[in-house]
């Protein structure tokens, strides 16, 4: 084997065949050395199994079973249903997405070995969904010998079970391959970072054993896991650095001062501003009269009026004959921005265009036409804009609302879209604000500014915690709020990591609460209903002519009602502190609303659902729960997902792994002073999005 054999393409690796090499790209894996560090981003234990009798509802179990009935059923919607025993108790199986072949499989008197998330259902034990194994009880499969890693596959079509596959055939070409190690590993070693080289941590990683300390793996605090955390903070952070060094070096187009123009917009809008929005609209001002690009944050509350600040700046753009757009990560938070700039920018004579992915093929054509000539001054899109045939003219300022949904490939292509050799300015929005010691560090490279106060006349949230036992209380709650003109949501949030059983919690909450009550015209928002069906679904609530919506997370960012007064949240204690900060947002926008927000848990709550759910009702303000949050030390719950501030991360997370960005930031400088090991940390962590860092 050469010294480069990790550098080798990923299809020379036994079981990639051309249909697997097309899903491994998908993910990113082109060569052996990408699929040694597409890191696991959880573990599931199955190498014990425990007894019904001892199952605590709401966690993952490994249960073995006799089967002594199945069935399917058609009590509104079809569905499979078989029931097992192990002697000590009995568990119920239900699967809702199902062959014909499957069903038959779950053969009275066979044995069935199931991985899952068990739940109260009514008062008995019950498993959606579950990874199962049926065989002859004679011949009991072995159990696992060591933990299983879970892998983000996104919408990506490859099977966990297909990648581990993979990944193992790698794993058994590294000890005879090259990692160009010895300097690294030794300044880890000299700092008392880790005993461990590379080889042995990647080993650990992809195959704890039972011997391993189990808890601290699943709590990515083993000391291979701080091994690989570290060194993928310090290459961002030199990612960072070498970022910042290079825009200062660029120049942003020229924009000249709108004052009047500015004053007499904000005097037109009816409502008035606030101090702090004023205070950050002067900043942003200053910024782009500067030749130097703009970088900067604006952490807001929900609600707190973040996007008129950004027009004033795109306004300003627009009298100088320049172009802007203002990206958005769903339609519905595109076409409400759409809505408001064209009503207030009505007197202006400015033209302001919608482009998303239901655009038409005509309407488009005529867009593209209006912005390659520079007619088009503001364009408000989603990742539709990204889209290589979308070419502007002089484009000068790029907004990113809810910029952590971003990442750094898209935003690296935005900046592309100028026929200049200049810059845009980049104003970056977000209404998860950021702890201190996150802006501090990933984050240094962008001017922060904060608009801390909220709009006159808007009133806290009232928020209560309530067990799922005691749901039907909510009815009536329900009708009362909906026969005074007011509006609720239902938030039916992910059980497991399952598309199809976020959808179905979703379909049978509507369900539940039309048997409950008949004086409530109920809709229904997921992911699997098409664009019509979900517009219309989000038009009748907007209207009020539905006053309960039941829904997935995707009204999280960008659904504005008035009239919504009540916010219940199932599974509430599976959320981060703010994602639930951010959808209690949702509700209470009307002036002078007297609003609430409901968590429902299920089973009993740990001790850090326990404080997440104390948080709620303590505090309303958003900057003070980011600080909660972060010494909860929650999975990525402010920044709400891995491309947090466009940082693709693989085995990091910025809050969990805060304390170790001290560490991680003196390594950055000290390995900063070696163009060789600095060389080898980009090509693995970042490798072709190198060319992607002026979009840091």
């Amino acid at each position: 084997m050469t010294t480069n054999s990790l550098k080798s393409p990923i299809d020379n690796i036994k079981g990639v065949g051309p249909k697997v090499k097309e899903q491994l790209e998908n993910l990113g894996i082109k060569y052996v050395e990408d699929a040694l560090f597409m890191l696991p981003r959880n573990y599931e234990n199955r190498t014990k199994l425990t007894s019904i009798r001892d199952i605590l509802p709401g966690q993952a179990y490994q249960v073995e079973g006799e089967i002594v009935e199945s069935k399917v059923y058609y009590p509104g919607r079809r569905s499979f249903y078989a029931k097992i025993t192990d002697g000590t108790g009995y568990l119920q199986i239900r699967l809702f997405f199902f062959s014909q072949a499957q069903a038959k499989s779950f053969e009275k008197g066979m044995s069935v070995r199931i991985y899952g998330v068990i739940r109260n259902s009514g008062n008995k034990l019950e498993v959606i969904h579950p990874s199962y194994k049926i065989f002859n009880s004679k011949f009991s499969p072995p159990l696992d010998d060591t933990l299983t890693p879970i892998y983000s596959l996104g919408s990506n079509k490859i099977t966990q079970y297909r990648l581990r596959t993979v990944i193992s055939n790698c794993l058994k070409q590294i000890n005879e391959s090259n990692l160009e190690e010895e300097e690294i590993d030794n300044i880890f070693l000299k700092k008392e970072i880790s005993d461990l080289n590379i080889k042995d941590a990647l080993k650990i990683i992809h195959n704890p054993s039972i011997e391993d300390d189990i808890l601290k793996i699943k709590n990515f605090e083993h000391p291979a896991q701080k091994r690989l955390i570290i060194e993928e903070l310090v290459t961002n952070l030199i990612g960072v650095k070498i970022s910042t060094d290079k825009i200062d070096r660029m120049t942003a187009p020229l924009v000249k001062s709108e004052e009047k123009t500015l004053k007499g917009f904000y005097k037109k809008l009816p409502f008035s501003l606030t101090n702090a929005q004023q205070r950050v609209i002067n900043e942003i001002q200053k910024d782009i009269m500067n030749a130097k690009p703009m970088r900067r944050l604006v952490q807001g509350d929900v609600g707190s009026g973040k996007t008129v600040v950004a027009a004033g700046a795109m306004l300003t753009c627009a009298k100088n004959n320049l172009q802007s757009v203002l990206l958005c990560p769903t339609e519905v938070l595109a076409e409400q921005h759409f809505k408001n700039f064209s009503n207030w920018f009505e007197d202006e004579k400015i033209s302001v265009e919608l482009l998303t992915g239901k655009t038409k093929k005509k309407e488009w054509e005529l867009i593209d036409k209006k912005l390659k000539s520079g007619e088009i001054k503001i364009l408000i899109g989603t990742h539709a804009v990204f889209q290589e045939r979308v070419k502007m003219n002089n484009l000068s300022l790029i907004v990113v609302d809810e910029q952590q949904r971003f990442g750094v490939k898209q935003r690296y292509e935005m900046l592309q879209k100028t026929n200049d050799n200049l810059l845009p300015h980049q104003l970056f929005m977000t209404a998860t604000p950021i702890p201190r010691t996150l802006a501090m560090t990933i984050f240094a490279d962008l001017s922060v500014s904060k608009i801390d106060e909220m709009p006159p006349g808007r009133n806290p949230v009232i928020t209560s915690v309530m067990s799922n036992d005691k749901r039907d209380n909510l009815i009536e709650r329900l009708e009362v709020i909906c026969k005074d003109g007011n509006q609720a949501f239902w938030l039916c949030t992910m059980i497991e990591e399952s598309e199809s059983l976020d959808v179905q919690a979703a379909e049978s909450a509507k369900e539940w609460i039309e048997k409950k009550s008949k004086n409530l015209n109920i809709g229904l928002v997921h992911s699997k209903l098409n664009k019509l069906e979900k517009d219309l679904a989000i038009e009748d609530f907007r209207k009020g002519k539905t006053n309960v919506l039941v829904c997935t997370t995707v009204i999280e960012v960008g659904m504005d009602v008035p009239n919504a007064s009540l916010m219940i949240i199932e599974n509430a204690e599976r959320l981060g502190l703010s994602q639930l900060h951010q959808l209690r947002g949702r509700v209470g926008r009307g002036p002078d609303m007297n609003a609430h927000c409901v968590l429902l848990y299920q089973g009993s709550l740990g001790d850090i659902a326990e404080a997440r759910m104390s948080a709620m009702k303590k505090t309303n303000d958003g900057f003070e729960i980011s600080e909660i949050d972060m010494k909860l030390r929650g999975s990525g719950e402010i920044l709400g997902t891995k491309q947090s501030g466009g940082m693709e991360l693989r085995i990091a997370d910025l809050i969990r792994d805060a304390h170790y960005l001290e560490e991680a930031q003196e390594l950055a400088n000290i390995i900063s002073n070696y163009p060789k090991e600095m060389n080898i940390l980009m090509n693995r962590w970042i490798g072709h999005k190198q060319n992607l860092i002026a979009a840091q």
